[in-house]
């Protein structure tokens, strides 16, 4: 379910700002400015800083995960799933930029915080169910060796991390975008096509 169209502004707003300022530092008035709002109306909406960050990033990973989703839902073989899967992860340059610089907040937050742990749990749980259907989608089809799939789910999932974190850090990242997207998609191929 959607928030309402204001909440839905205010968010969007936060969110840009934290990949600007980063979560730990999300200055109010700033997202209160590029939403052309008062800081006082945005308390109002979440109450508290840490609320509207929750909120923010609890709508920004569930959209990613409906993404992911609908896009490999209708995709009939499980090695098509792998491709389909990681186009619409790596979407274009400044989204997955802007996603990962915030998403390495999450992170940094989780290990420390609680509510932040619960918000990357789910959402980590609800990535690694994906990316474990389409392991033992491929293994009921024969084209993938029989494995955990839940084991395989790690490991997609530290492929995709893990090239992303490798990618982040390139000067040229936007020129590099496509590069390195081919090499998640073969390198999990390959790995989930390993006996």
């Amino acid at each position: 379910m959607s928030p309402p169209a204001r909440q839905l502004a205010l968010l969007r707003s936060t969110y840009k700002v934290m990949g600007l300022r980063g979560v730990g530092q999300l200055p109010l008035q700033e997202v209160a400015d590029d939403a052309g709002v008062s800081k006082a109306l945005l308390l109002y909406h979440f109450k508290t800083r840490e609320s509207l960050i929750l909120a923010t990033l609890e709508w920004v990973l569930g959209r990613v995960a409906r993404r992911i989703r609908d896009e490999i839902a209708h995709v009939p073989t499980a090695e098509a799933r792998v491709e389909a899967m990681i186009d619409t992860i790596f979407i274009r340059p400044d989204l997955n930029r802007h996603f990962y610089l915030v998403y390495c907040d999450l992170l940094s937050h989780a290990a420390r915080h609680d509510a932040f742990s619960a918000l990357a749990n789910t959402f980590h749980d609800t990535v690694n169910q994906m990316y474990a259907d389409v392991a033992a989608l491929g293994m009921r089809e024969g084209v993938f060796p029989h494995r955990d799939p839940e084991v395989a789910a790690v490991a997609v999932r530290a492929l995709i991390d893990g090239t992303f974190l490798q990618w982040i850090l390139e000067r040229d990242w936007e020129g590099t975008h496509a590069r390195y997207r081919e090499q998640c998609k073969q390198a999990i191929l390959a790995y989930l096509r390993s006996g």
